[in-house]
């Protein structure tokens, strides 16, 4: 059964709480070309976990609060939809394409990521964001044409946050949803979960879910017993 295509704009995502300080020149570049459009292609690449899909999805959300159409396509839940989704995306302001990984090496996917390069070149009033887990160089491209694509705009690689950022951007989320992360219990997280941010907010999530209904703070007794850690 083909899936709608997917559009995923979730509020809680949005440039005002991703922690770009490692990444300040693709961001500004980003910022630049929203309102004004020179660069119409920008490839970003980096580990999992290291706000690729943030990214995207905050910057699909500021379009959307802005009135401005913009799409957010997560290609990793590809079995659930075909190519046909990239059709006339490029009368779209912004188009966000995520984990673009997924489908390289697939002639179908190929030949449609291909052919939306050209029309959103061809249209010249769209902003074309691409993610991946490798450079363009090390994607394993069938379609040679596609490859140099690839390569036709901006490509960045993201950088993740180390230790301390880490422990402030979970401090910064749990404030925004009305809870205190002390230090040492966000440390506590750090050093018992996988570090990558993804799973990190994820467990808050669920921290803040049973601390309001236990009414209790996130002291790391309380944690060990919810993540069972």
């Amino acid at each position: 059964m083909q899936l709608s295509l997917p559009i995923q704009l979730q509020n809680n995502d949005t440039l005002a709480n991703f922690y770009g300080d490692n990444n300040l020149l693709l961001l500004n570049s980003l910022r630049q070309n929203a309102r004004q459009l020179k660069q119409p292609f920008f490839y970003i690449w980096g580990v999992q976990g290291c706000g690729k899909s943030h990214l995207l999805r905050a910057l699909a959300n500021q379009y959307f609060v802005e009135n401005r159409t913009a799409l957010y396509v997560p290609l990793d839940k590809s079995a659930y939809f075909s190519p046909a989704v990239l059709d006339n995306l490029e009368h779209n302001e912004l188009v966000c394409l995520d984990d673009i990984h997924s489908v390289i090496g697939r002639q179908d996917w190929e030949l449609a990521l291909f052919d939306l390069f050209n029309r959103v070149k061809e249209q010249g009033s769209c902003l074309l964001v691409l993610s991946s887990n490798q450079s363009p160089s090390a994607l394993n491209v069938k379609l040679p044409d596609l490859s140099t694509r690839l390569h036709w705009g901006e490509i960045y690689q993201l950088y993740g946050l180390d230790e301390q950022q880490k422990i402030v951007a979970l401090q910064k989320k749990a404030r925004e949803r009305g809870i205190e992360l002390p230090d040492e219990t966000a440390n506590f997280l750090l050093k018992r979960l996988d570090r990558d941010m993804h799973t990190l907010f994820e467990a808050l999530e669920r921290l803040d879910k049973a601390s309001l209904q236990a009414q209790r703070k996130l002291t790391i007794p309380f944690v060990k017993e919810i993540l069972a850690l």
